[in-house]
């Protein structure tokens, strides 16, 4: 019985401690799409403007934060496909964008991958040129990106739970870190290995079948692993489902608990994080999907979009439209 109380008053105490801190990083919903929309991921340009992918239609979208009335602007449609998914940025307002068919929620059909160049010819300009950067077969579901150097990416394959470098010189892509790292597994769930930042030598990545945050050394190279993957921190309750994450200064990530409806601030050296923003039982924040620091004099506003709780309805039965979300994080708490 005294082992429950002290259970019952932990749970309590950390409850208390997760909405609190919510309370104290304030929201802006800068644009919410039709219901049905499901935002997948982000990046920021230089300028500050953000691109928009999405799992229910092979789009590319730019919003303007900082307009007086943000409303998004069609770049361009894929054809022959379903969805673009994750997106990096390889050199200054020059962009790699993952376009797939999804056959499931989850599922990509094998063969239907590719990666795009989006480049932008000058600052805040609002016609990119959109060229074919290689096309990725053994893939099958591409999910994060992330720059390795000038010549290479890491492509996450959430399906297969591998991480792909691709040379965007050749369009050659190679198994980089390989079902030889169990942090990776997927356990028979469909989404493994998802969202990838580099910070140094370090690859940071989230597991959302594992619901972990995790870390491993790698060649900045080749991208191969240097020994195996470490957890950083397992995703808060009540939510599970860890999806992209953002690195900020510090030793702190930002990382997506889709299931729950909130972001998570991670201090990765001591290994503790907190709610920062959301609410299990909330649309605030329905379903968050990727998170992206702010550029061009917004460098202390946390970016974050979401499914509407297309795939994790909230509270198990309401859905709202995709969101585009800026939460207020102020400089000292970077």
């Amino acid at each position: 019985m005294l082992f429950l109380f002290h259970s019952l008053i932990l749970y309590l105490s950390l409850t208390h401690s997760l909405f609190c801190a919510a309370r104290q990083y304030p929201t802006t919903q800068l644009y919410q799409f039709p219901n049905g929309t499901f935002v997948e991921n982000l990046a920021v340009r230089p300028d500050g403007s953000i691109l928009l992918s999405f799992i229910t239609s092979p789009d590319l979208y730019l919003l303007h934060p900082s307009s007086p009335n943000p409303t998004p602007h069609l770049l361009h449609r894929f054809t022959n496909a379903t969805s673009t998914l994750g997106i990096t940025e390889t050199s200054p307002d020059t962009f790699i964008l993952a376009v797939t068919t999804i056959l499931t929620a989850a599922q990509g059909l094998p063969g239907s991958s590719s990666l795009w160049r989006i480049s932008f010819p000058f600052p805040k300009s609002t016609s990119p040129e959109i060229t074919l950067a290689a096309r990725i077969p053994a893939v099958v579901t591409p999910n994060g990106l992330v720059t390795l150097n000038r010549r290479k990416i890491l492509l996450a394959d959430s399906a297969q739970g591998l991480v792909f470098a691709v040379d965007l010189e050749t369009g050659v892509s190679t198994v980089a870190i390989g079902a030889e790292e169990p942090l990776f597994a997927n356990r028979g769930r469909p989404i493994s290995v998802n969202g990838l930042k580099i910070r140094g030598s370090r690859l940071y990545f989230t597991n959302t079948a594992l619901n972990l945050l995790g870390r491993v050394e790698i060649d900045r190279s080749t991208g191969a692993a240097r020994g195996l993957a470490e957890e950083v921190v397992e995703a808060l309750p009540p939510g599970k489902g860890y999806g992209d994450l953002a690195l900020g200064g510090g030793g702190v990530a930002y990382v997506t608990n889709a299931a729950g409806n909130f972001v998570e601030r991670v201090d990765v050296r001591r290994r503790r994080q907190v709610v920062i923003a959301g609410e299990v039982n909330s649309t605030e924040i329905a379903e968050p999907t990727a998170v992206a620091l702010g550029r061009g004099g917004e460098e202390d506003v946390l970016f974050v979009t979401t499914g509407g709780g297309l795939l994790i309805p909230v509270n198990g039965g309401e859905i709202v439209g995709g969101q585009v979300v800026a939460i207020k994080l102020g400089r000292r708490y970077r």
